[in-house]
């Protein structure tokens, strides 16, 4: 704690106290003053104040000067004789007041005299009790509820400062703001973290958030080094709310491992959904915490039976994990204990307690404010050192304002006519608001206002000075507030209708200038001004502003939220501007559905913007509509899918817009090769319609698009060009990211690693993908598959049934039919090699049977598996007949198709047959076709099957030399699997174990001796 003539600096806290008055300096206004302090023994240059403040950010030199004049001002210091400040002209600054240190027994963050508060001693003890079950480790949440100015801030401080005298502890305080304050997620927690951040020994929380939370680092772009931001970038891709609530938790944890903190959170009435959803999960965690979560709010205000703060509050109550402290009015007693403690040498009538009481009706904030108003009329007078009135008491009752609106209003009346005129346009700003802002009057000048609002300040009317502050454009503003929200509502309420309306489009109209792309903060605070001023159209579209920063936070529920409560607006607006509008915040609502994984609640958005696009006969728009049902359909009913994008096509070849229709082809055909069966004429329509987007259209094939065919080259072999599309799928550090173009390419990616044999990159692949799944609390259901496809083909069959079978556990009914797919083709498998051919059999013709095996992605692929594994079961069981059967039946359907790797399994699977039935010739002639297919094609995966099936066939022929040829290429296809893999991988050990390949690793060497080649 530093000190310096009446000001006492406390950098622990972020405050400046002159008495026991807490100084408003801006943060950064704050930072400078702080810097100056720390060194005031010398001269500072220009520079190390921006290095130190502003560090690895380009910031105008000329802010400096801004924030020391903010010093200055709030300091009461002037430049010409200065006291504190003296400028050395192009050199620097020196803070030349005596500096000394504060004794440590003074609190640190808190006036030195507590403001009065009286009939509060029972809540603040129990609040005292509450701290000190937090010290011990004992987490507390509280609810402090009341009406407006009954005394929640009051005693919330007076327990802040109380705490305050306790060594180490801290407070971090945050509040949320009427209207968009609801709309932008975590708001008042992002606060509060932001003054733990500045403190001067901020590595602690720092460090908390580094270690424990990235997310919310992220959300502090100052505190995060260049050269960590592309990692933190790449591990921050994909957050979820789950996730974010998660780290903040771990984070409080952790700062508060060894020192309490209390967590001040006010005015949760206007609270957004994702606090809520930390303070719930902070209340329910059972690990130790010394935290102390402080909420107030206004009961009035969430009234509703459904209101989700009062349905947690309650909730919390019930399983005793929260406290709550509901503050009565005062009574008689507890005014005359006010009088009494404000005015202790008073001769006052003994019915003065109880007139102040009833025209208060109990309410703390009323009887300061009639107090106040009695001393400033000379009602209460102070004579020889005495305290009494200046009248009898019966000729005191009419004189009081029988209500604090009354008692605003004939303040109010006094003012100047342009200080009404500003107070007015600031009751519509908010209760803390720029100069910059109000300069939309013609005739007012930013000084004139400056002026005026700094003359009310001073007179402690109605406002009070809140610093400077830098804005979004350059400018610094001078800020101010109201000095209680019930100051700015009463001079909201004066307004009419008309007035309110055309103040809030002029301060909508001003904040635009602000609102840039990469600085849509405002958004939300701009959406409510046009709310409020009848320009719905214009609200409607920063509402969708705030939705995308809300998904930009991970916070889809809020987004779906802002967007809901923007398609309210969208019958206020102009008929002919409805229906665009609502299919257009439909689209955002079932996107937002989709990545919160609520498929059915998706497929609903997207089908009621098709039906709003046919209501209003805008058919572009509804085959937009009907190609995203896809997306949700897919995992749910495939063929509703295919149905509605079919739809889409057809509408748009009537369209005349060859770019929409060769699109929506693309789609359509892509989408029924993936989710149906392969066509050629269907991969044909998907080649034509990309080469028409191509050689049309500017853009190229858009990326989604892109992804889309990306999967049907890969199903066609060719890998290489798939990955090198599929790799621009994936978003790089600083671009724009769309989830579902990066979906798309990881899906696509994993598939064509799997069949071009590098199996390795693959897992890593794999393993990230379920780690990061698990950090930001996904399903990793792409990945699960992933793997046990990648175990199928490696032949670890028991380790591909235990990740699907833990799929199936989880219960999610949308995602099991692929991996139930893939457990019993290893179950059949694993059967097989036991020697269970009826149980084998069972388990494949399962996956052939459309009912038991619905439709899912490549569904068709996985059905022509299970008719090689039947071919496998019958000649191990020496059912030729079966055998020869169900290998002609597999050879038709894989050459229907374009898949390599297929290919050569069917004529691989023909040769073995042929080779049972002795049938040489026949056996000779399948086996080259298929090992012709290796010759076109890299198919590693397969291709060691084909290679020991040549072996096994020059063996029988009595021709060695050749026979170990194809068993020294089936080696080296396998080894190069293998040592994809890393060295000590166990699914590489697993692999070279298999019998199939363990038998092509040991060939006959003189002496007997068996070596593993590598």
């Amino acid at each position: 704690m530093k000190q310096f003539h009446a000001f006492r600096l406390d950098p622990i806290n972020h405050r400046l106290w002159r008495g026991d008055e807490r100084v408003t300096l801006t943060p950064k206004a704050f930072d400078v003053l702080r810097f100056l302090v720390q060194h005031a023994d010398r001269l500072v240059t220009q520079e190390e104040i921006l290095e130190a403040v502003w560090p690895e950010t380009h910031v105008n030199p000329e802010v400096v000067k801004k924030y020391v004049l903010e010093v200055r001002k709030a300091l009461g210091d002037r430049s010409d004789r200065p006291t504190f400040i003296e400028t050395f002209p192009k050199r620097g600054y020196q803070f030349v007041a005596p500096v000394l240190e504060a004794s440590s027994d003074t609190p640190s963050s808190l006036p030195a005299r507590a403001a009065t508060m009286v009939g509060r001693d029972a809540p603040r003890a129990l609040l005292e009790a509450c701290l000190e079950q937090a010290r011990r480790g004992h987490r507390q949440v509280i609810f402090v509820t009341g009406e407006a100015g009954v005394g929640k801030t009051t005693l919330v401080e007076a327990f802040q400062r109380r705490a305050a005298e306790r060594a180490s502890l801290r407070i971090a305080c945050g509040q949320c703001v009427e209207g968009f304050g609801g709309k932008e997620p975590y708001y008042p927690i992002l606060e509060a973290l932001g003054h733990l951040v500045r403190e001067t020994e901020r590595n602690r929380a720092v460090a908390a958030l580094v270690r424990c939370a990235p997310t919310w680092l992220v959300q502090f772009p100052s505190l995060v080094k260049r050269e960590t931001r592309e990692a933190l970038h790449r591990e921050t891709i994909g957050t979820t709310r789950e996730r974010m609530v998660r780290e903040i938790c771990e984070a409080l944890e952790a700062i508060t491992a060894d020192d309490p903190l209390v967590l001040a959170l006010e005015d949760l009435h206007w609270v957004d959904l994702s606090t809520l959803d930390v303070i719930s999960a902070l209340a329910r965690r059972r690990g130790p915490a010394k935290l102390v979560v402080l909420c107030t709010y206004r009961p009035g205000d969430v009234v509703v039976a459904e209101n989700p703060l009062k349905v947690l509050k309650e909730d919390l109550l019930v399983h005793r994990l929260c406290t709550e402290l509901a503050l009565e009015h005062l009574g008689d007693s507890d005014v005359a204990d006010y009088l009494l403690a404000e005015f202790p040498r008073a001769d006052f009538p003994p019915g003065l307690a109880g007139l102040i009481h009833r025209h208060s009706g109990g309410n703390a904030l009323f009887m300061t404010a009639i107090v106040r108003d009695m001393v400033d009329h000379d009602v209460i007078v102070e004579e020889r050192g005495r305290w009494a009135l200046s009248r009898p008491l019966s000729a005191v009752a009419p004189a009081v304002p029988a209500t604090l609106q009354q008692m605003l209003e004939a303040q109010f009346i006094l003012l100047s006519a342009a200080e009404q005129r500003i107070l007015s346009h600031a009751s519509v700003a908010g209760d803390r608001f720029s100069v910059w802002v109000l300069t939309t009057e013609p005739d007012l000048t930013l000084d004139e206002i400056e002026n005026a609002c700094e003359r009310l300040a001073e007179r402690q009317q109605f406002l009070r000075a809140a610093g400077f502050q830098e804005l979004a454009n350059g400018t610094v503003s001078a800020h101010y507030e109201f000095r209680h929200a019930l100051y700015r509502e009463a001079v909201y309420r004066r307004l009419s209708d008309v007035s309110r309306s055309r103040l809030h489009r002029l301060v909508g109209e001003r904040l635009e200038v602000l609102c840039r792309p990469g600085q849509q903060e405002l958004a939300a605070e701009i959406a409510l001004h046009f709310e409020n001023g009848r320009h719905y159209d214009r609200a409607i579209g920063y509402l969708i502003l705030a939705a995308e920063n809300a998904a930009v936070r991970f916070a889809c529920r809020d987004s779906i939220q802002v967007l809901q409560h923007a398609l309210a607006l969208v019958p206020r607006v102009a008929v002919e501007r409805q229906t665009e509008l609502r299919i257009q915040l439909l689209d955002r609502i079932g996107d937002a559905h989709y990545w919160l994984g609520a498929m059915v609640e998706s497929a609903r958005a997207y089908e009621a913007e098709a039906e709003q696009a046919a209501a209003g006969g805008l058919t572009s728009a509804r085959v937009h509509a009907l190609s995203s049902l896809v997306r949700p359909f897919g995992p749910i009913d495939p063929d509703r899918g295919i149905a509605a994008i079919e739809e889409a096509l057809a509408l748009s070849a009537g369209l005349g817009d060859p770019l929409l229709h060769a699109r929506t082809q693309l789609l359509a055909a892509g989408s029924r090769l993936l989710f149906d069966t392969w066509r050629q004429e269907d991969w044909d329509t998907c080649e034509f319609a990309r080469r028409t987007l191509s050689g049309v259209s500017p853009a190229g094939v858009p990326e989604y698009h892109q992804m889309i065919y990306a999967h049907l080259q890969m199903l066609q072999g060719h890998y290489a060009e798939a990955l090198a599309s599929l790799e621009a799928g994936i978003p790089k550090t600083n671009e724009p990211t769309s989830l579902m173009v990066h979906l798309f390419a990881l899906s696509g990616k994993t598939v064509a690693l799997l069949h071009s044999g590098q199996l390795g990159e693959l897992l890593r692949v794999v393993r990230a993908g379920r780690e990061m799944a698990a950090k930001n609390g996904n399903d990793p259901w792409l990945f699960v598959f992933r793997e046990a496809w990648l175990r199928t083909v490696v032949l670890d069959f028991d380790g591909a049934r235990r990740l699907c079978d833990a799929v199936a556990e989880s219960g999610n009914a949308d995602l099991q039919r692929q991996p139930r797919t893939i457990a019993r083709l290893a179950a059949g498998y694993a059967e097989l090699e036991q020697g269970h051919h009826d149980e084998a059999s069972r388990h494949f013709e399962q996956i052939l049977d459309p009912v038991i095996t619905p439709k899912f992605f490549l569904q068709w692929l996985w059905r022509l598996h299970a008719l090689l594994g039947l071919t496998n079961v019958w000649l191990a069981a020496g059912s030729l007949g079966r055998a020869r059967s169900d290998a002609d039946r597999f050879l038709a359907s894989a050459l229907s198709t374009a898949e390599p790797n297929v290919h050569a399994l069917g004529w691989d699977a023909q040769a073995r047959v042929s080779m049972a039935e002795k049938d040489w010739q026949g056996a000779e002639r399948d086996i080259e076709r298929g090992l012709a297919v290796l010759e076109r094609f890299d198919v590693p995966t397969v291709a060691w099957r084909l290679h020991a099936t040549r072996s096994e066939l020059y063996r029988r022929s009595r021709n060695g030399d050749a026979a170990e040829v194809h068993r020294a290429r089936a080696e080296r296809v396998i080894l190069s699997l293998a040592n994809s893999f890393e060295p000590d991988e166990p699914l590489r050990r697993s692999f070279l174990a298999a019998g199939p390949v363990r038998r092509l690793l040991k060939p006959r060497r003189p002496g007997g001796g068996v070596r593993e080649r590598r």
